[in-house]
């Protein structure tokens, strides 16, 4: 998927929780920060790890923004350090018919934009037209769903008790168009005492994903991501799984903003969940 494919992971946290039984699944506007630790090292390449991950979603009247910024500080076997800095701005429509993505990558200081463009979706399947790479166009299949649509097919595969699920999906992260996924729903926990106040009274569900290239005939995924989601879309328990090195995400502050419609007037200001 990528040389370092932080940005499945970026596209993975926008997936948020499953909502309690009869209740209507709402996504929610939040801004989330988690501190990144080092938990487990394949093979000698990497010799330790630490980063940080900001995460923030907007609940528009026609559409959701997501905003991701994850920093990774890694030393290497030769005892060098390398930065990586991923930048992934997403703005999909609420019908899950266009979606515009502009993924960017470097060491905080510079940065190059890797993937950049728009896609739309019919019932006969859509097309991704790319900025980056320059004049690049590619085919979706039929039943590709973009993020906050793959979300909404989650949300709904938990509530009827299904086990997994696995839809195409497009996040703007690859240049090679719809990526394999595959969702195993863990388990369902009722609500319990949390450290944010505002996540003690909603229940969660562990969810574990992979991600596959279409192309790629291997049985393992390149990236896999295991994260614990609560009702109103907040995720903790975050396990990044990059292949040579495992990383968790500790939720660290939180804040659950307030729908944003101009048409009704609502305000973004934010509530905050104090930790």
């Amino acid at each position: 998927m990528k040389t370092l494919p932080v940005a499945a992971l970026l596209a993975a946290l926008a997936l948020p929780a499953v909502a309690s039984a009869g209740a209507p699944i709402h996504l929610v506007g939040q801004n989330a920060s988690y501190t990144l630790t080092l938990s487990k090292v394949r093979g000698h390449s990497v010799t330790g790890a630490t980063g940080r991950l900001v995460f923030d979603v907007r609940n528009t009247c026609g559409a959701y923004t997501v905003s991701q910024k994850m920093t990774l500080l890694i030393r290497n076997q030769d005892g060098t350090l390398s930065r990586t800095v991923s930048d992934y701005d997403t703005w999909e429509a609420k019908n899950g018919r266009r979606f515009t993505f502009l993924l960017r990558q470097g060491n905080g200081t510079s940065m190059k934009v890797q993937d950049q463009g728009t896609a739309v979706m019919g019932p006969k399947g859509g097309e991704v037209t790319y900025l980056v790479p320059q004049g690049r166009t590619e085919k979706l299949p039929p039943g590709t769903l973009f993020p906050m649509a793959h979300t909404r097919t989650i949300l709904q595969a938990a509530e009827a008790g299904k086990q997994g699920i696995d839809p195409p999906l497009f996040d703007g992260t690859s240049s090679h168009g719809a990526e394999h996924t595959f969702v195993a729903i863990l388990d369902h926990r009722q609500p319990r005492r949390d450290r944010f106040a505002g996540l003690s009274k909603l229940p969660s569900t562990l969810v574990d994903i992979g991600f596959w290239p279409r192309t790629q005939k291997d049985d393992e995924p390149d990236f896999r991501t295991q994260m614990r989601y609560f009702a109103n879309g907040v995720s903790r328990d975050v396990r990044l799984d990059f292949g040579n090195f495992v990383m968790t995400g500790k939720l660290t502050s939180l804040t659950i903003l307030k729908d944003a419609c101009p048409s009704s007037h609502r305000s973004r200001a934010g509530i905050a969940a104090k930790g």
